[in-house]
């Protein structure tokens, strides 16, 4: 099941959703024994340095509304609400040109 889901994820086009994706499920199913949260967020960012999208980086100022919703979902499984999150406050590094 779990090399299913990761293939399902890996053939996202998109290359920052891949990577939130990725990092998302590898945090709830807690694929490793220790360091989830890091080893996904670890992961999510080799897809989007390597596609030159910037790094998932979560602000010290944003780090008791990223728990938060983290939680909710862990505990509900729904994920449109922390994407957003991530999308608006956790990408760091994109310069775009004028």
């Amino acid at each position: 099941m779990v090399e299913n889901d990761i293939n399902q994820i890996i053939n996202i086009e998109n290359p920052t959703e891949r990577a939130i994706e990725y990092m998302l499920y590898g945090m709830r199913n807690q694929l490793f024994w220790d360091g989830n949260k890091r080893t996904s967020t670890i992961c999510a960012n080799k897809i989007m340095i390597e596609n030159g999208c910037g790094i998932i980086r979560v602000p010290d100022n944003k780090l008791e509304e990223f728990n938060i919703l983290l939680s909710k979902f862990y505990s509900f499984n729904e994920k449109n609400e922390i994407k957003q999150f991530i999308y608006d406050n956790c990408i760091d590094g994109i310069k775009l040109e004028e």
